[in-house]
């Protein structure tokens, strides 16, 4: 037999599944097979561990058990009315951070269109100010003399 047909056979064995007919089998194979008796060793082991853990059940523990969830109920009415003011109180803080989010955008919007108006004129103004700055005549600077700091213009016309 191969390794897994061995550790099919000791698990089931430690299940209390194994016929009573193959326990020899199983013995036999062990006894040939070192891989196979560390495997049984370890899961024995296992089992023993387990088995000197487990615990008697008492049997008032039944008893305390339903009287500590009458408590624990008691205790949830108590806590369930809190939260039902502290869920009540959240909702009102929402719908009214949700008004105030509304009322404020719809400040914004009339900000946006009162400061589109305002860019709209001032690039008319601009505008109108190059056609002013292009329908001047030009001008010619010249100076009276060298040495004086008098200025004439003259538009050319």
């Amino acid at each position: 037999m191969n390794r897994k047909e061995i550790e099919t056979m000791i698990d089931l064995y430690f299940d209390g599944e194994l016929e009573k007919g193959r326990e020899p089998i199983l013995f036999t194979l062990l006894s040939q097979d070192v891989e196979g008796r560390d495997y049984f060793k370890k899961l024995n082991a296992l089992k023993s561990g387990v088995a000197d853990t487990m615990e008697i059940f008492p049997s008032k523990l039944d008893e305390k058990i339903l009287r500590s969830i009458g408590q624990l109920n008691e205790r949830q009415t108590t806590t369930f009315i809190n939260r039902k003011v502290f869920n009540a109180f959240t909702y009102a803080f929402t719908a009214i951070l949700l008004i105030l989010t509304i009322f404020f955008y719809s400040r914004s919007e009339d900000y946006k269109t009162q400061f589109a108006d305002l860019t709209r004129e001032v690039k008319q103004q601009n505008e109108k100010l190059e056609l002013l700055m292009n329908a001047l005549p030009t001008v010619e600077v010249t100076s009276a003399y060298l040495r004086t700091k008098q200025i004439i213009v003259k538009p050319t016309m």
